[in-house]
């Protein structure tokens, strides 16, 4: 454990956890690229429409071009969605994700086959010039107040903010990787037709630019990211908090 990393992970990972808290599961790769976005879903559609038919425009799709050129942030915002039966791809000028089905995680394993499929699509559009960041991005839902079941919170005067709504966000490093984790114990969040509210653990784990070679070793820092992600998901958790989730080990 250090100042930049102040995460103890367990020996022992669990593979699994039920109920799956996974609301959804974001693989993102930002790039750099010489093609204009009127051209871009065009070659990237001609390369997927078998396996994602269907689109969808954004609400950020209305906003005029010339606006957007204006505003460097929206560069990296989706604009379209391509949905397959499993799995949603998101689309703009700068940034492409692989996305999960909401409350349908299926596991690393057919995760990152969907992942592999892609980057091989992409190396045949062509169009991206190189990679600008990559992305591991895992949004967990629990019911009630998560806090008191955690190794992470909030005192005032050694008193503990267990019972109070709470919201604490943190950054780290973990070389080459950085990330950053919200949780937040007052969250109203769509589950199918309605709404529940709990709390949300939001953990984004990524890659800077000089640090990988998206069709040389971009898959594997994306394994690397995703191991990273498990193993800080799980040291947050006490262990009779773990016990409750009745967990799964290899």
């Amino acid at each position: 454990m250090s100042a930049e990393f102040p995460f103890t992970i367990p020996e022992r990972l669990p593979v699994r956890i039920d109920p799956c808290p996974i609301l959804e599961a974001v693989l993102e790769i930002r790039f750099v690229t010489q093609e204009s976005w009127d051209v871009l879903p065009g070659l990237l559609f001609s390369e997927i429409r078998d396996r994602y038919p269907d689109q969808l425009q954004l609400p950020l799709y209305q906003i005029p071009e010339e606006m957007r050129r204006h505003e460097p942030q929206l560069a990296h915002k989706p604009l379209l969605q391509f949905l397959s039966r499993d799995f949603l791809i998101q689309f703009g000028p700068r940034v492409i994700g692989l996305v999960t089905k909401p409350d349908a995680y299926p596991g690393w394993t057919r995760l990152r086959e969907e992942l592999e499929w892609l980057l091989q699509v992409l190396r045949q559009a062509s169009f991206i010039t190189e990679g600008d960041r990559l992305g591991v991005r895992y949004i967990d839902f629990f019911q009630g107040n998560v806090f008191p079941g955690l190794q992470i919170g909030a005192q005032v005067q050694g008193a503990p903010l267990d019972h109070a709504e709470l919201s604490l966000t943190t950054a780290f490093r973990h070389p080459p990787l950085a990330g950053r984790l919200v949780v937040t114990n007052g969250a109203l969040v769509r589950r199918g037709e309605s709404h529940a509210t709990g709390s949300v653990l939001d953990l984004d784990i990524w890659a800077g630019a000089l640090d990988f070679e998206l069709f040389a070793n971009g898959l594997e820092r994306f394994d690397q990211m995703h191991h990273l992600a498990k193993g800080v998901f799980f040291s947050l958790l006490k262990d009779d908090y773990l016990a409750t989730l009745n967990p799964r080990y290899p």
